[in-house]
């Protein structure tokens, strides 16, 4: 570990870069630590957020947004019980990532088991419930508008042939009373059936919903000096782009200003910590244009993580700012100006 670089006397390396890791970079030496901000007067700072403590006792268990802009919302979703409505996103594909819990995801292409730690890619206007839920679902929701694929870049991060699985058809349920909530841009919209929507004797064509296990994915080492980190899913306009970041032998990442990218760090689970993360689901997120460090990523004991670049500019919703803490970006910990 680096200790407290901020203590440490320079140069310190200050990395500019376009187009996040892969346009033009510019390396500035300078005397002090730039993430060593003291406090900071505005909204435009870098935030964590325990989802947690976003949901209520009570109501439906709609997903609660914490970060949106143009194109791209962050959701956290809890389910305790079974969901006795389906949800149809008509304006965003959707990623699931479970944070924690066990249970049965039914869509309109079928159902899968999912558990902690998998991702679920959900296509716009594909329909969707948790059922069977052996223990409370908390999950995070990434909606972007544009079209995602699951696409490893390089493909060493990701075996898709061996680790990247779909639902299977479960057949048509007993006739009854079934919802399925629409999410459009002006709001929502209830449509009933006496039938099941999302049931189906068998599913043929293109693979639609694609699910894998964050465990699955490979941390790319090097014997000395630094990588990037491995793409899992990536968006068709660029605007979009999902990486593994977990624990792997690399030289720990630079002082960066990524001038294009929102950054959002999710810390998946140990038994290491990503920095000051340690709570599986927190959420670190860094504005474009603010100098962040990075935790070392090459630690004794592993840990998992994964981060959302965007070049949407987002900013905290109603919700998220009641959760937020103001955050350090030398390790994503709480800033010590937020008492």
């Amino acid at each position: 570990m680096d200790g407290d670089p901020g203590r440490k006397p320079g140069p310190h390396l200050y990395n500019y870069t376009r187009e996040g890791f892969t346009g033009t970079r510019t390396n500035v030496s300078r005397a002090g630590y730039s993430p060593a901000y003291t406090r900071i007067e505005g909204e435009y700072a870098p935030r964590r957020f325990d989802i947690a403590d976003l949901f209520p006792a009570e109501g439906r268990a709609f997903p609660v947004a914490i970060l949106q802009g143009e194109g791209v919302v962050l959701e956290a979703a809890r389910y305790a019980a079974a969901m006795d409505f389906a949800m149809r996103n008509v304006v965003a594909d959707e990623v699931h990532y479970i944070v924690s819990g066990n249970a049965r995801l039914e869509t309109d292409f079928g159902a899968i088991d999912v558990g902690h730690g998998d991702f679920v890619l959900l296509p716009r206007a594909a329909a969707w419930r948790y059922v069977g839920i052996e223990e409370p679902i908390l999950a995070l929701i990434a909606a972007c508008e544009g079209a995602l694929a699951v696409e490893p870049d390089p493909r060493a991060v990701l075996n898709t042939a061996l680790d990247v699985d779909g639902p299977v058809p479960f057949g048509d349920a007993a006739p009854g009373a079934y919802e399925v909530v629409v999410r459009h841009r002006s709001g929502t919209t209830s449509y009933f059936y006496e039938f099941d929507p999302l049931g189906g004797q068998a599913v043929r064509g293109a693979a639609q919903v694609r699910r894998f296990n964050i465990e699955s994915a490979k941390g790319l080492g090097v014997a000395s000096g630094g990588i990037a980190p491995g793409r899992l899913i990536d968006d068709a306009t660029g605007r979009s782009l999902f990486y593994h970041l977990g624990s792997r032998r690399s030289d720990r990442p630079p002082i960066h200003c990524n001038a294009d990218y929102d950054e959002v760090i999710v810390y998946a689970g140990g038994p290491g910590a990503y920095g000051g993360m340690t709570v599986p689901g927190t959420v670190a997120w860094t504005p474009k244009g603010i100098a962040h460090h990075g935790a070392e990523e090459d630690v004794a004991e592993p840990y998992q993580a994964w981060l959302l670049e965007t070049r949407a500019d987002l900013s905290m919703t109603e919700a998220g700012r009641a959760v937020a803490r103001l955050m350090e970006t030398g390790e994503y910990a709480i800033h010590p100006s937020d008492g």
